[in-house]
């Protein structure tokens, strides 16, 4: 009988590094971080010895090894993270690293601090600044622009202080900027910051990548700009094509999240496999060999991934999509949740934080139980025709992804969708045609300069007809009675038995068809 995905050694790898993590962030510094690197090589010293004389002894000792790594990497993300903060008013030198976002009298953008007061960081702190408008004078001044050097006088304080949740909400400000890699954040005054000529050298050759190519997006992004596209229609399109958000508004936000498709504007899975497909089918058109069409394919998806600033939905997406393109290569059989565990320990192991991240839980969560749920309810039905089996598997996958991130998303955000499934079906039908025309689009750039801005031009209207075309069908379903549920509200133990009722509900299951398997055997 073939091993299932349930008996592969990277699930156990990956809870075992979020418990790790869990009891790094819950034992706090108070611990250390020596203990954990000790107890974590004693630990695999042991699980080497054990591997020829007990094969159980060799597993827990590494299963135990992981979790103290796990514990080790939050501790020293922690360390870094709470580094003593010189108190009251500073002057600091900054390299913005980030697009700024309009957010009422506040403008606010990413920066590296390169230096606190006389001293120079030897490792530049990641900060969120919010630069205060002057907008009594009527004196405008331009906001830093990305790769501004900047030199501000403010007071500099922990991630979070002073953010206060809503009465439904348990969305914590403070966590989730920890596990963006925030060590400090700033409110400037108009007059206290001005632009100086700061070297790129310091900061980290990581930084430096990610501030090059966030200059590539910011050309790429002006393109749309350029061709008339304007408002809503810019706005959507930039968040679903290059993961730029910034323009979106608190209006067009609620409108997506009391439809059930906030996943849209966050790149994911769904945008990186229509991504992959189109490319694939490029690559075939030219009759590449099928070995180089897909390793091309991933070279240039990857690109993409560090092109749109590696969010951690389309991270995940990207290396399962590497782990089943390899595997079809060598014909081998995909194990999805591998490949899922996979990703979860490449990500985790990067940035520990990202398992407070809520785009890390609902991302990793939807997926989780569209690779355990699906095929269950996959094989109950199989329509005879296309249109029906498209709208089956829709409707099926929107279900499920639903039914695994509800509770999260009421807990966080202390709303629930009633129209996501017709408001789904409409995504998915506008998803793909959207995704190809910006793919045509941005290869119909080099055309302007042969003075055929026809096509450019063309593609750039029905780009912004069918993003209208979506945002007015959302904009309708979200206006109907009882749209969303907002009065409603989760707390941590009520998830917790949410998932196991559900863990049950699903054995009880896959119990009762392995029972009927074996009689009809």
């Amino acid at each position: 009988m073939p091993r299932t995905d349930y008996h592969q050694p990277m699930i156990y790898v990956a809870v075992a590094l979020m418990v790790g993590i869990i009891v790094g962030n819950g034992a706090g510094m108070s611990v250390g971080l020596k203990p954990w690197v000790v107890i974590f090589c004693v630990l695999f010293v042991l699980a080497c010895v054990g591997y020829r004389c007990n094969k159980w002894l060799c597993d827990i000792c590494l299963i135990l090894s992981t979790v103290a790594f796990g514990a080790f990497l939050q501790c020293r993300q922690a360390h870094i993270q709470t580094r003593p903060l010189p108190e009251g008013r500073v002057s600091c030198e900054a390299i913005v690293v980030g697009m700024p976002q309009l957010h009422g009298k506040v403008i606010q953008t990413d920066a590296q601090i390169v230096t606190v007061g006389e001293q120079q960081l030897r490792h530049p702190m990641k900060a969120r600044l919010s630069f205060l408008r002057d907008t009594l004078s009527g004196e405008t001044v331009a906001a830093p622009a990305l790769g501004d050097g900047i030199a501000f006088y403010s007071r500099l304080q922990r991630p979070g202080e002073g953010y206060r949740a809503t009465v439904n909400s348990h969305f914590d400000s403070r966590r989730w900027l920890l596990s963006q890699g925030y060590c400090v954040q700033t409110l400037i005054s108009p007059y206290d910051w001005h632009r100086v000529v700061l070297p790129l050298r310091r900061l980290g050759r990581a930084d430096r990548v990610r501030l090059r190519v966030g200059k590539w997006r910011e050309q790429l992004l002006r393109q749309y700009r350029h061709m008339g596209i304007q408002g809503e229609q810019y706005a959507v399109l930039a968040a679903m094509t290059l993961g730029d958000k910034s323009c979106l508004t608190k209006t067009l936000r609620r409108v997506y999240s009391q439809t059930g498709t906030s996943h849209v504007l966050a790149l994911s899975g769904l945008h990186l496999s229509i991504v992959f497909n189109i490319l694939l089918l490029t690559f075939g058109l030219f009759r590449i060999n099928r070995w180089v069409s897909y390793w091309l394919t991933l070279l240039v998806l990857w690109c993409f991934v560090v092109l749109v600033g590696m969010p951690v939905s389309v991270v995940r997406a990207a290396i399962m999509l590497s782990m089943g393109s390899i595997a079809l290569l060598l014909h081998r059989r995909g194990a999805s949740l591998s490949a899922l565990s996979l990703a979860a320990v490449i990500v985790l192991v990067v940035n520990p934080g990202s398992l407070w991240d809520v785009s890390f839980q609902l991302s990793f969560m939807a997926v989780l139980s569209l690779v355990v749920i699906e095929p269950m309810v996959e094989s109950l039905w199989y329509p005879r025709y296309r249109v029906v089996a498209w709208l089956w598997s829709t409707m099926r996958t929107s279900v499920i992804a639903q039914l695994g991130t509800a509770p999260l998303v009421v807990y966080y955000f202390g709303n629930l969708s009633v129209y996501f499934l017709p408001a789904n079906l409409l995504v998915s039908l506008l998803s793909m045609p959207l995704l190809l025309l910006s793919f045509f689009f941005f290869l119909s750039l080099p055309l302007q300069w042969a003075h055929l801005v026809c096509v450019s031009q063309l593609l750039s209207w029905l780009l912004s007809s069918a993003t209208l075309l979506l945002n007015h069908g959302l904009r309708w379903m979200s206006s109907l009675p009882g749209a969303a549920v907002d009065d409603v509200s989760f707390n941590q133990k009520q998830v917790w038995l949410y998932y196991f009722v559900l863990i049950c509900l699903l054995s009880a299951w896959m119990y009762e068809k392995r029972i009927k398997r074996s009689k009809n055997c």
